[in-house]
């Protein structure tokens, strides 16, 4: 089966309405369509982003599809190295404005086994319907980020393709830290552009800072997922543990799975590294302004859900040769959103409830 099809294979190449009612039904429909797809794509996400609303919330949403369809691409279409280079050429085509590239990837995403993801890129013509209706800054910025994150994809998921699931995914700590910029900390900086607009001040230092530590929350709930999944994605073929780590042990990654020492060892490391990250997520609050409340909610609750399901996970000898994720109960979660409520208009409030080793509420 080709990489891409032609749009006369896709689902419906029929373009979609510009103008007059039919547009507004048409819009209105693929909102509806991006709002019950979070739900099925995310369940964390789907909780967080109901703190934001108006022009925030519409595009973080749609932002957010785009992202799990540039996933859809690493995660779950594999392919020889070429193919994997093309459905991401296409879908940076397909941002730049070429409706072909867009019917193209979504009827070959619409060709294979149904999955979540897949099904989110096989409706790209009308996410990027979606993304035109935004305000023009934020569909600029929501654009900047889907092509850097995509254009770093392609480079380790083509690199991948070509080595094979026994090499690992990363090769050192330099590029551990380009794969997070790469898939999660350019969408810390885009949100910061998004919130920078209802943020009422002339600080231009504030906003540098805010800028420049834009990627950590990003990067810190990455590195938290790496952790969690650890096991899931080694027995998926993904090694995320860098292969300089794994040569100073004599490791390779069918060793990770195993109830062994060194094992541990790397996950922890792992680990530490997600905490040191989660460290710094108030500094960046601190420049959220009280105002911004909402946004602010939106960053600490899953600042807080990593950094208990960390503990969680810590908590468990062998977690890393377990097959199944540590997962908080609703109850914790819960609990993690009650606190979090509770503190996150107040700066020295969100230091405090970041910085704290609170017990796990099962």
């Amino acid at each position: 089966m080709p990489a891409v099809v032609s749009p006369a294979d896709s689902p419906d190449p029929t373009p979609l309405p510009d103008t007059g009612p039919d547009a507004a039904h048409a819009l209105a429909t693929e909102r509806a369509w991006c709002r019950e797809a979070l739900v099925r794509v995310s369940r964390t996400f789907s909780l967080n982003i109901r703190c934001l609303e108006g022009r925030m919330l519409e595009s973080v949403r749609v932002a957010y599809l785009l992202c799990r369809a540039a996933d859809a691409l690493e995660d779950s279409w594999p392919g020889p190295e070429a193919e994997v280079a093309e459905r991401f050429d296409a879908l940076l085509a397909a941002l730049d404005g070429d409706p072909a590239a867009a019917w193209g990837l979504a009827g070959g995403a619409a060709a294979q086994p149904p999955r979540d993801e897949l099904d989110v890129l096989a409706r790209l013509p009308a996410l990027l319907h979606v993304l035109d209706s935004l305000p023009g800054p934020d569909a600029a910025d929501v654009r900047l980020c889907v092509r850097t994150l995509a254009q770093g994809m392609k480079r380790y998921a083509a690199r991948a393709a070509a080595r094979g699931p026994d090499v690992p995914y990363l090769d050192d700590d330099a590029e551990l830290h380009d794969y997070c910029y790469v898939v999660a900390g350019c969408v810390g900086e885009m949100l910061t552009r998004l919130v920078a607009r209802e943020i009422p001040d002339g600080d231009a230092a504030r906003a540098a800072r805010r800028l420049e530590l834009a990627p950590v929350v990003g990067e810190a709930l990455q590195l938290t997922n790496m952790v969690l999944d650890w096991s899931e994605d080694l027995r998926g073929g993904r090694c995320h543990v860098p292969r300089a780590w794994l040569d100073r042990l004599g490791l390779v990654p069918a060793d990770l799975t195993r109830p062994t020492p060194e094992a541990r060892e790397l996950a922890l490391r792992l680990a530490g590294l997600a905490h040191a990250a989660l460290d710094r997520v108030p500094d960046y609050l601190e420049t959220i302004p009280a105002s911004a409340h909402r946004f602010r909610l939106f960053c600490l609750l899953p600042a807080q859900w990593a950094r208990a399901s960390l503990a969680l996970m810590e908590g468990v000898t062998d977690f890393h040769a377990r097959p199944v994720r540590p997962r908080l109960s609703r109850p914790a979660v819960l609990w993690e959103a009650a606190r979090g409520l509770l503190a996150h208009a107040d700066h020295a409030a969100t230091r405090r409830l970041l910085d704290g080793r609170a017990p796990v509420i099962e």
